[in-house]
């Protein structure tokens, strides 16, 4: 049995103690031979720990051993995993793994009765051929009875650079009562298939972001970052939170941000 109260620390905030917490796992599995039965033992015994950041690691740590003899064990606990994290981190492993490779593979887990289940399980889709990926997307789209895995889906198709999911993602940017962090991701996405409105709306904020609290200019900087890297722009360097370059980052939104707008002008 794992004891999770060697890497439990009720006293320090939530990041520091994830931070402590990922140390002395790191320090314990050290103490074991990579690959040994007691290595093994210790990974397996820590997928069902009760500490996420424990679990979430056990499972990284066997994703990046590279050993497909794990599966069946990985595809054991996704059946019964409930949490969000969980799923995540075992599809994860699996597909580094290459346990995705046919469809009865994964089929149970995009057509499950739980709408949850369904939406993490579009994350399988990472690990396919991009047409397969597409057209899995592409049926959740437009047949999922849940607007939650919907959404999911059509997030994930700008990933692909599809547009399929356009008018959902506006339909959803348009809502009054969404979050103002819903909202600037939603932007993200919109931006990135060239739509006006996702456009604008990142460049007014950055525009007045000085007037936005500080947690709403966290998020826009999010959505901005994440328009960095699925169109593969250079983000300035930065070894330390502290020394973040937000104003030359935003300057460099904006200027993409300004040469879109008007590449849509003059079409």
């Amino acid at each position: 049995m794992n004891d999770d109260n060697e890497f439990s620390h009720p006293m320090l905030s939530f990041c520091e103690g994830g931070n402590e917490t990922a140390a002395k796992f790191e320090k314990k599995l050290s103490t074991f031979e990579p690959g040994s039965d007691a290595w093994k033992e210790f990974l397996k015994t820590h997928c069902d720990s009760q500490n996420h950041v424990v679990q979430t690691m056990s499972f990284q740590e066997i994703h990046k051993s590279g050993d497909p003899e794990w599966l069946d064990f990985l595809f054991a606990h996704l059946q019964r995993a409930t949490v969000y994290t969980d799923r995540l981190s075992i599809i994860c492993a699996i597909g580094e793994l290459g346990g995705f490779q046919h469809k009865e593979d994964y089929a149970p887990f995009l057509e499950s009765e739980d709408e949850h289940a369904r939406m993490t399980a579009l994350f399988i889709t990472l690990y396919l051929p991009r047409e397969e990926a597409l057209a899995i997307l592409v049926d959740k789209l437009n047949y999922d009875p849940s607007l939650a895995v919907r959404r999911s889906a059509a997030k994930r198709l700008v990933k692909l650079g599809s547009d399929a999911g356009l008018p959902l993602l506006l339909k959803e940017f348009h809502e009054d009562d969404q979050s103002y962090f819903s909202k600037s991701r939603c932007a993200a996405d919109l931006a990135v298939l060239r739509a006006p409105e996702g456009l604008q709306f990142l460049w007014q904020q950055i525009a007045t972001h000085h007037s936005l609290s500080r947690q709403d200019r966290t998020y826009i900087l999010f959505a901005i970052c994440d328009v960095f890297v699925k169109e593969g722009l250079e983000l300035p360097p930065c070894e330390r939170p502290a020394d973040l370059p937000l104003e030359l980052i935003f300057q460099r939104a904006t200027d993409w941000l300004e040469a879109q707008l008007a590449a849509i002008a003059e079409e």
